[in-house]
């Protein structure tokens, strides 16, 4: 998981959470962590404004820009969505406690699944392939971080509630 960034290292790679902490980030400098952390705060814009504009929750944005320049894409990995199942089709909807309330299951805010961000970020549009590729990867290891964390909220609560 992470070696990603190693495996696409013409790429920038960052997934992190709503409070903006890094789980995967391919960032070698504090400038370049500040900058890929900007562009997941504006990923979450975007993600608002959509929704402010009925548009729905997006998935996916990518924004190109003119003259070969560089690929920003944005994914939004929200654990209310369903997951496709896993080869044992065993996967099932992930649930957080966002403040509303309507949570859809038992688990703690503590044992919350938070909602990730990842962007991939390449030079120029000839790694644009490869920046979906890289993507795509991102998104499947952020979804493995998210089933952990759901594994161990019901680890917890079977085993009593929590730490002692």
């Amino acid at each position: 998981m992470a070696n990603l960034p190693s495996q696409h290292p013409t790429l920038s790679i960052h997934l992190s959470d709503l409070t903006l902490t890094p789980l995967i980030t391919s960032s070698s400098s504090p400038s370049h962590l500040e900058s890929l952390t900007s562009l997941t705060s504006s990923a979450l814009s975007s993600q608002t404004a959509a929704q402010r504009a009925h548009l729905g929750r997006p998935q996916r944005i990518m924004v190109e820009y003119p003259d070969a320049g560089a690929v920003v894409l944005q994914s939004y990995l929200d654990p209310r969505e369903s997951p496709p199942a896993d080869r044992n089709g065993s996967a099932g909807p992930m649930h957080r406690n966002d403040g509303s309330g309507d949570d859809g299951a038992a688990m703690r805010s503590d044992d919350a699944v938070p909602v990730l961000v990842g962007v991939v970020v390449a030079g120029s549009s000839d790694d644009a392939w490869e920046a979906r590729r890289a993507a795509a990867r991102l998104e499947r290891v952020g979804r493995e971080f998210q089933k952990e964390w759901v594994a161990q909220g019901a680890e917890r609560s079977a085993d009593g509630g929590g730490p002692e």
